[in-house]
């Protein structure tokens, strides 16, 4: 039975309609934020059977057919729009796509042929749409991955002219992580026009790390050829792990392991800046190198101090004594 109720969009009550959709009756909705990138990749308009072939080829989708089938049904509601006749899903379609397909392989079981689903008409505009999927996705419990919630973040900005002050105060975000997200966003977008296998955009997480850096997001915006090589670098490997990003501007500042990067990739270029300075790649010489600089820029107070102070006399004797040690084992003189 259905159940009239609202939800407060934008200082306004919006009304919806809680109800059960039969699922031959939802149309998919090609304008999605989370398909739309499949969508862009095909010239000519997609048909709803040729959307669903799309979604249903994706991992994540029939991971969530199983999903659905242990759970005898979908339970979270969708978020669907009557224009025109038609039920509109605005938010679910790969659980719709899930479900249809989970439907086929069950057809006596009727948990399958009907879904939840929050109903609005024409009164809900794309602006509030945008908004209701923020308020879900990006501060929501069922947050999208982190380049579906940069995409919505753009397009708040970009398409519906939300503020930094809003999108900071609605999303709880940072400034600078909302500018974070617009760059690497936008960077992203750029590789996969020039590299369209829909698996690149798990290399947003690699523009995000760069983004954050903002020495290195400033070289990257400037320079072209930069933008190429790490691009390049992305592409054929040479970087594997976004978190590789974070020692970028050290492997830059360094000719030869700049080189090794781009002729053999991550590893032998760090291995570079080990034998260089090997506190890079052992816990031991960082702990070594740190003491090192603290000692050389020791206060004169706590200098003074050292001679009426057994206990911190004691700790610099028994330093001095492990530094002998190590140095005794490795058969080396100091």
């Amino acid at each position: 039975m259905a159940q009239q109720d609202h939800i407060r969009l934008q200082d306004r009550d919006v009304p919806f309609e809680r109800t059960r959709l039969p699922i031959d009756q939802l149309t998919l909705d090609p304008q999605n934020p989370r398909i739309q990138y499949l969508i862009g990749r095909h010239a000519e308009p997609v048909s709803q059977d040729e959307l669903d072939e799309l979604l249903w080829a994706k991992d994540q989708v029939k991971g969530l057919g199983q999903a659905i089938q242990q759970n005898g049904g979908v339970y979270d509601p969708l978020i669907v729009q009557k224009l025109d006749g038609r039920y509109v899903v605005r938010e679910g379609n790969s659980r719709t796509v899930a479900v249809r397909h989970v439907a086929e392989q069950h057809a006596d079981d009727n948990r399958y042929t009907t879904v939840p689903a929050m109903v609005f008409d024409e009164e809900l505009t794309e602006d509030d749409l945008a908004v209701l999927l923020a308020d879900m996705h990006v501060t929501g419990k069922i947050r999208w991955d982190a380049y579906e919630q940069a995409k919505h973040v753009s397009t708040l900005y970009h398409v519906h002219g939300k503020t930094y002050d809003w999108l900071a105060t609605h999303l709880r975000l940072s400034k600078s992580k909302i500018t974070q997200q617009l760059k690497a966003y936008g960077w992203t977008t750029d590789y996969l026009g020039e590299n369209e296998d829909p698996r690149n955009i798990e290399k947003f997480a690699f523009f995000y790390e760069l983004a954050r850096k903002r020495d290195l997001a400033a070289h990257y915006a400037d320079d072209l050829a930069f933008q190429q090589q790490f691009k390049r670098w992305l592409t054929e490997g040479k970087l594997n792990d976004s978190k590789q990003v974070r020692q970028l501007a050290t492997i830059l500042e360094n000719d030869q392991a700049t080189k090794v990067l781009d002729e053999e990739g991550w590893g032998p270029a760090a291995s570079v800046l080990i034998r260089e300075d090997p506190a890079l790649g052992s816990d031991l010489y960082d702990a070594v190198k740190r003491a090192t600089e603290k000692l050389s820029k020791a206060p004169f107070d706590e200098i003074r101090d050292l001679a009426h102070n057994k206990q911190k006399l004691l700790m610099l004797r028994n330093l001095h004594r492990a530094v002998e040690d190590l140095a005794t084992q490795a058969d080396v003189s100091l």
